[in-house]
């Protein structure tokens, strides 16, 4: 269930409607107030768990990032050995490391981004809620010039914008993260699927990666021969 979709969404419109429609704005205020409040609360949840996945991610990409190394120096330390079956399997090793590696990093940007941006709601929508509490005065004093002439030319003197919600940043976040983790779902599905052309493709992705081993295993010697 789409937590944030059940969150009430204070607009400019509705600020308006419901202050507005009351006899006693004072009553009402405080209740406005109140939802503000918990749009910040949720707001703020939203980005503590960002930063969680994102400190996550880092770590993982700092792991992938140690075992490309660490097959690295086994393979040069191997050939150094002259132990070639070594090297080349330490090598073919760095190969899968680094496909994994390139994984991470573009998880690590995904979560990144995912941070930043509920982050930035999260200021949103505090400030918004301070300027509501620096400006309550004012807010109720258009509120029953509103009620008696039946309209309010302005709320607050940053309006919301009507056709956008606070919180559609973090619904548009939490939608990345849903479509994020659907593609990685597919991607297990498909990888684990067993079909004859992915098999095919398999073996032919080895007969590549073998071709990679040689070549950087050529390489390492030519380079530690000089």
């Amino acid at each position: 269930m789409n937590l944030f979709k059940r969150m009430m969404r204070i607009t400019n419109a509705r600020i308006e409607a419901v202050l507005s429609s009351v006899e006693d704005p004072e009553t009402m205020f405080p209740q406005l107030v109140r939802e503000m409040e918990e749009q910040v609360g949720k707001a703020t949840e939203a980005e503590a768990q960002a930063l969680t996945a994102l400190k996550v991610a880092e770590r993982n990409l700092e792991g992938a990032k140690n075992n490309v190394a660490k097959m690295q120096s086994g393979a040069e330390l191997a050939v150094k050995n002259n132990d070639e079956a070594m090297a080349r399997e330490a090598i073919a090793a760095q190969l899968d490391h680094e496909k994994t590696l390139q994984l991470k990093a573009d998880a690590c940007d995904k979560a990144r981004e995912s941070y930043e941006r509920a982050r930035d709601t999260r200021l949103q929508v505090q400030e918004k809620l301070d300027e509501i509490r620096s400006k309550q005065d004012e807010i109720l004093t258009r509120a029953r010039i509103a009620k008696s002439q039946k309209k309010i030319e302005q709320t607050v003197s940053s309006p919301l914008n009507s056709s956008d919600s606070i919180l559609d940043a973090i619904d548009r976040l939490e939608g990345k993260v849903e479509q994020a983790e659907a593609e990685l779902e597919v991607r297990r599905e498909v990888a684990g699927s067993g079909k004859p052309a992915r098999d095919l493709e398999k073996r032919l992705e080895k007969l590549e990666s073998e071709q990679e081993v040689e070549q950087r295993l050529a390489a390492l010697k030519n380079k530690l021969a000089d």
